[in-house]
């Protein structure tokens, strides 16, 4: 059995979303610099991408580098993609990330997994963002985040909440006194990603990413960089 698997989020896209996993970064996909980052980190025991069946999923299943298996479902929605994957690959626990944040980096993914480690009997565990640690309407995917298998196919069985269903993690801090959450503070400077807006909502922000991505001249994203310049910004 795997320790903690590393998963991409490839399915329930938007067409918009599936065109940016595609966008071009020094030459490689967005998907592929978030799945190296991934591959690149020491605590996941393996990586892999989601996707959908059929002609929707193709586009991710072509951009996923291949030595990172795909796993493809028809899940509705994403915690049942999730527990999914996990059983297909027989893992305990998972890292999961959006494919829309280029600029992720394998120490955030690490630092989760001690920290679920170092949690007794840990759920779920997320990165504090400013003063609260999730939001619907902040942009998946800038942050990962540690899901307990166990607990997800939990949260599967008891809860029908829409919300709760696409965004697991809101299912677990609305009922914090059932299930363990542990969070950390994010990297300075890194809080100031929505202010920035490096999101890929219109193509005035992807020039920003670009300008970013040039700016740390980067060819493995470290943290600390980012949030340096942005802090400076």
């Amino acid at each position: 059995m795997l320790n903690t698997l590393g998963i991409v989020k490839g399915t329930l896209l938007t067409d918009k979303q599936r065109r940016h996993a595609a966008r071009r970064l020094e030459g490689k996909s967005v998907l592929e610099w978030i799945v190296r980052q991934m591959t690149d980190t020491e605590l996941l025991s393996a990586v892999a991408v989601i996707a959908e069946e059929g002609v929707r999923g193709d586009v991710i299943r072509k951009l996923t580098p291949s030595d990172v298996p795909v796993y493809s479902t028809n899940a509705q929605d994403t915690a049942v993609a999730v527990q999914e994957t996990l059983d297909h690959f027989d893992a305990e626990a998972c890292i999961l990330i959006g494919s829309d944040w280029p600029f992720l980096d394998s120490e955030l993914i690490d630092r989760l997994v001690r920290a679920s480690r170092r949690t007794a009997n840990c759920d779920y565990a997320a990165y504090q963002f400013t003063n609260e640690i999730f939001s619907a309407e902040r942009p998946y995917g800038l942050f990962p985040e540690w899901y307990n298998g166990n607990s997800v196919r939990e949260l599967i069985s008891k809860s029908d909440d829409l919300i709760h269903r696409q965004m697991p993690g809101t299912y677990f801090l609305d009922n914090q006194s059932t299930y363990s959450v542990a969070t950390l503070p994010i990297p300075a400077g890194l809080d100031k990603v929505e202010d920035m807006k490096f999101s890929f909502d219109d193509e005035e922000d992807w020039d920003n990413i670009l300008d970013l991505h040039h700016a740390l001249d980067l060819e493995v994203l470290d943290c600390r960089k980012v949030g340096n310049l942005l802090a400076t910004a």
